[in-house]
């Protein structure tokens, strides 16, 4: 199990994984609008790493991550947080494009897309890539997002 981070990174990597798991199916979003969203509008890369940083869970738990405060809870971290829950592949760049990875995570995130109907279009190399924003954006202002809780 990978090693606890501090508080502070933490508590930062649930608020990223919680508001991306606000993002609606068929719709995607960008770095730095979750770090916006986050009040982080300097951490887009952050947002990037949190994201790269998911871990296979064998079973998700329902729940709120709010407080954790003993190895128990760290573990439950990986069933709450984890790359079926926290839908990542709806996170892309800020031009629209999927970001640059590993080639399989590039590929399984524009699959993912097409699944939910998102119209990804074959960047140069015939690779599905390439997401208009404006039909498939999502992009609520920080203070909408606020009045949610």
């Amino acid at each position: 199990m990978p090693k606890r981070p501090s508080a502070e990174a933490e508590a930062f990597y649930i608020a990223v994984y919680e508001t991306v798991q606000r993002i609606p199916p068929g719709k995607v979003t960008t770095y730095g609008h979750i770090a916006r969203l986050i009040d982080a509008p300097q951490n887009s890369r952050q947002v990037g790493s949190a994201l790269k940083y998911l871990h296979d869970a064998p079973q998700a738990v329902n729940g709120n991550a709010a407080d954790l405060n003993d190895e128990s809870d760290w573990q439950d971290f990986f069933h709450l947080f984890n790359n079926e829950t926290v839908p990542w592949w709806r996170v892309i760049s800020a031009d629209g494009k999927i970001a640059f990875r590993a080639r399989g995570a590039m590929d399984e995130q524009g699959h993912r897309l097409q699944a939910e109907g998102v119209d990804v279009r074959n960047d140069a190399h015939s690779r599905p890539r390439i997401i208009d924003l404006r039909e498939h954006g999502w992009f609520p202002r920080p203070e909408d997002e606020e009045s949610d809780g």
